[in-house]
């Protein structure tokens, strides 16, 4: 099907369902103009190329001119708001934000009427509701500057039988008028009056016009350039100077003699300051280089140097830093007052319609200084190209060159950091119940930046369907949904805001019936790519593209959109929440700048090193389920879905071929290694040894001589739900090691402690027959979860807490002492379930799945000021002084042992 006979997205006459199209698709982001940094910005031809595809068109002239009609609309500018849309990439343009006010938001919100209280389902508990006005999914004020008007080129014919392909009778047919426009040649004749007068513009423009002809005639064509640049310098100078004047004039001094912004003067005092900040220094800079240029040029007409004159003008361009980096912040108030001041838009609306103004807008104005200092090596270098070489200007000019680039450099870095504390400081002003969602998001803090802000979809019926405003700082993603009140604009949270460290973005598949999220970028043994422990094998940069299961085909992203799964990790998360992106490019710039955020955070919070073992060999249907090491840690066993494995070189090699192993370890007994497997419920030992030698004979199951003689290994127990190693106190100097292993029913526990036996290095061919010896049974009231080993004592973990067994003579008795009474409220949580112990600083760390404490030898509680809340549910811990791991099925938390608040974690998935 040809681009021509396809529909349109939407109805292409309608400019209010254009716009809202082509923002959804267009991809903003900071660009580079003149070596002027613009944020939030998209060239001329990208805004074709969207505008063509909305209205389904090859005719890029038809799709420019419908962009111009947006244009005229003031959706958005040029900017440097001196031309109209054009095709091309060299010319960048930026949306216009709609202006609202930014008074502080909070219980104290002034009362709306008549107020619609907002109640949405999905909204948590401790986000209560808050009041606004003319809150209806279709409020007029949400609309605010979005173009309304009819673009008549493209509307369709009245007649119901007229067709592209079939037109009507009426010589009136937009199709008609349509074709005539694309098949109508360029026309040969003479030139318009405006065309004329326009060229003779350029003509007064040009050098080689304004001096006699005998002297041109005696220039080189090089020279005669070189001469034209030189003027435009000046000239342009000249023009620029000339609209600071025009600032003052009509500006600036009728703000401040005339009451239109207030009565008070000192009010319209700060209001001119911050508007227009310190515009006059850079008027008395150029006007005093403007003079420099005029005098050179009054010498002669052909100006021989200008170099030293720049050297010496441009290192006093310092305020043109101080202008630009406070340019947002000046046009977000101008806005703002025009907005709310009825009487400053008439001002604005009138003096804009000055001939003086010429036709252009206060912004236009106001974004002068910053695009002239951007301008200036571009006429420099024209200058130094026609330059002869062993001309002083070369020096000279290069030198002027250098230091305006020095002074970019600290304009684009100085405006960086202003709009980013700019944004913040919007969003705190508009965000109306972060305070109620029981954190603090540390908006005022020094370092905060915005880093990305956009509209996603919420998919649903009704009133369910919405567009959610997500904003992506360094530390959190904040998703909420915009709403209006008096014309002001405000944010009120849709979901608890999510650490980055928790945050974890994945592609569901919508084409298939299952809730499972797909992973798109070949990590097919987890759920999501984005958890800043998997950030290694993904390149931030430029990701690999998502497979075609993740609905990210044509067909099925063009009608819902583009789908992002955001979870908030741990048990304090929320429910998943799907949101849909109008583009793949609009999702992917989400992926990849939640990507290298958390990318960042880890490198900035690094507390371990992730060491990757290897990305391809183990699959979802062959999980890796535990490991152990051996050699001191240089070696590791691991333990999957169908058998043990040790790695060779660059891949794995099976000893073990058994399903559903759940653990394993390896005993040092001397030079007796032992290999425990738990699989399926059933504990092995083998001789590690022998199986490293001959990993296919241990794993295939043959009878042989060899295998007879230890190889296959020994069936310890069944229906073993855990075993653990470790060593108690024999006596004051020996150690003892045992094996334990548990055994479960409805009632108790049974824990059966295993020894190995010392065996003579010539009977060690008998393997693991004999190298285990019952020790000693215990019995443990209710179901046992976990086994520390303290001296001559173990300690269980039991849903009555952690119990401690004496091996001499059984007796059980709590660890924590039951006359404390601060243990009261610890004991009383329902889920507490007990993990593991550390011994630490002379007191032991008792270590549950919500939290963990310090108590001393007696079971009293110690440094009563200290706890850590996890974050997720813990299945295991370990412990690296200074810091403590825990492991959620889902990530990795790790805590600093002194700092205990949620900056002294790192989480990887």
């Amino acid at each position: 099907m040809s681009i021509k006979d396809r529909k349109p997205i939407v109805y292409p006459a309608l400019l209010s369902k254009v716009s809202e199209a082509f923002r959804e698709r267009v991809i903003v982001s900071t660009k580079t103009k003149d070596n002027i940094e613009y944020s939030n910005a998209f060239d001329g031809r990208e805004a074709v190329d969207k505008l063509a595809y909305i209205i389904k068109t090859t005719d890029r002239n038809l799709a420019l001119l419908l962009g111009r009609s947006l244009d005229a609309q003031k959706f958005f500018h040029d900017v440097s708001y001196e031309h109209r849309l054009r095709d091309s990439s060299h010319e960048l343009y930026q949306f216009n934000s709609t202006p609202s006010t930014t008074t502080a938001v909070g219980d104290d919100m002034p009362p709306c009427s008549p107020a619609t209280t907002l109640h949405d389902d999905d909204f948590t508990e401790d986000l209560s509701s808050v009041n606004f006005a003319n809150d209806a999914p279709n409020n007029n004020s949400c609309d605010v500057g979005t173009p309304n008007a009819v673009f008549t080129v493209l509307t369709d014919c009245y007649s119901s039988t007229c067709t592209r392909d079939k037109l009507c009778y009426s010589v009136s047919c937009p199709r008609r008028l349509e074709q005539a426009r694309s098949t109508r040649r360029p026309q040969h004749g003479r030139s318009s009056s405006n065309t004329s007068l326009l060229f003779a513009e350029e003509e007064e423009r040009l050098w080689v016009y304004t001096v006699p002809k005998p002297l041109v005639e005696t220039m080189s064509k090089q020279e005669i350039r070189r001469q034209e640049n030189i003027y435009e310098l000046i000239y342009t100078e000249r023009d620029f100077v000339n609209d600071l004047l025009y600032l003052k004039k009509y500006w600036i001094d009728p703000l401040l003699d005339e009451p239109i912004i207030s009565d008070d003067l000192s009010d319209r005092q700060e209001f001119v300051e911050q508007v227009f900040w310190n515009v006059m220094e850079v008027y008395r800079v150029n006007s005093e280089l403007l003079q420099a240029l005029l005098k050179r040029q009054m010498i002669r007409p052909d100006v021989q140097q200008i170099g030293e004159v720049m050297v010496t003008y441009t290192a006093k361009f310092e305020p043109f830093v101080r202008y630009g980096a406070h340019q947002v912040i000046g046009k977000h108030i101008f806005e703002t007052e025009k907005s709310t001041n009825s009487e400053f838009a008439k001002f604005v609306q009138k003096t804009e319609r000055l001939k003086q103004s010429r036709k252009l807008e206060l912004n236009g104005y106001l974004t002068k200084p910053t695009t002239r200092l951007g301008r200036y090596n571009l006429l420099l270098r024209e200058i130094l190209r026609h330059t002869p070489e062993d001309h002083p200007d070369q020096e000279n000019l290069s030198k002027a060159m250098k230091i305006i680039s020095n002074f970019l450099t600290a304009v684009n870095r100085e405006t960086g950091k202003t709009e980013s504390r700019h944004n913040i400081y919007l969003l705190e002003q508009r965000l109306v119940n972060h305070r109620q969602a029981d954190m603090d998001l540390g908006l005022r803090a020094e370092d905060r930046q915005l880093v990305l802000k956009g509209a996603l979809k919420k998919k649903g019926s009704g009133s369910e369907s919405s567009d959610m405003l997500l904003f992506l700082l360094d530390h959190y993603l904040v998703i909420t949904k915009q709403k209006f009140a008096n014309n002001t604009e405000y944010y009120k949270l849709y979901r608890k805001p999510i650490p980055l460290a928790l945050l974890s973005v994945s592609f569901p598949d919508l084409t298939k019936r299952s809730s499972s999220i797909l992973p798109s970028y070949s990590r097919t043994s987890k759920d999501s790519f984005t958890s800043v422990g998997s950030m290694d094998s993904i390149t931030a940069a430029t990701p690999p593209p998502p497979s075609p299961s993740a609905s990210t085909n044509t067909n099925s992203g063009s009608k819902s959109g583009y789908p992002l799964c955001f979870s908030h990790l741990g048990k304090h998360g929320t429910a998943p929440i799907t949101l849909f992106a109008a583009t793949m490019a609009i999702r992917r710039q989400w992926i990849v700048k939640i990507q290298s955020q958390q990318q960042a955070f880890m490198e900035k919070n690094k507390i371990i090193e992730l060491v990757p073992i290897n990305g391809d060999f183990f699959t979802a249907f062959n999980k890796v389920r535990c490991a152990a090491g051996y050699d001191g840690g240089k070696s590791l066993v691991f333990g999957s879905d169908q058998g043990v494995y040790v790695k060779r070189k660059n891949s794995f090699v099976r000893i073990l071929a058994m399903e559903k192993v759940s653990q394993i370890d390896v005993l040092e007994n001397g030079a007796n290694r032992l290999l425990l497997v738990l699989a399926d419920k059933v504990l092995y030992a083998y001789p590690l040894d022998t199986l490293l030698l001959d990993p296919e004979l241990a794993g295939s199951g043959r009878s042989s001589s060899s295998n007879r003689r230890g190889n296959a290994g020994r069936k310890i127990n069944s229906h073993v739900s855990f075993f653990k190693i470790g060593k108690i106190q024999r006596s004051s100097a020996a150690e003892k090691t045992l094996v334990c292993f548990v055994r479960q029913n409805a009632m108790t526990s049974t824990i059966r402690a295993l020894e190995p036996q010392q065996h003579h290095l010539g009977r060690l061919i008998r393997g693991p027959q004999d190298s285990l010896k019952v020790y000693k049974d215990l019995y443990i009231p209710g179901v046992a979860s976990s086994i520390q080993f303290f001296r001559n004592i173990i300690c269980v973990g039991c849903p009555k807490g952690f119990q401690m067994v004496d091996l001499a003579s059984t007796e059980v008795q709590s660890v924590l002492d039951p006359s404390d009474t601060r243990h009261q409220s610890i004991l009383q949580r329902e889920n507490l379930k007990p993990i593991t112990m550390f011994r630490h600083d002379g007191n032991i760390l008792l270590c549950y799945n919500e939290i963990a404490f310090y108590i001393d030898k007696k079971g009293r509680r110690v440094r009563e000021d200290w706890m850590i809340c996890w974050e997720g549910n813990p299945v295991s811990f370990a412990f690296r002084f200074p810091y403590i791991i825990a492991f959620d099925p889902t990530f990795v938390e790790v805590r600093h042992i002194d700092t205990v608040s949620e900056d002294g974690y790192a989480v990887m998935e």
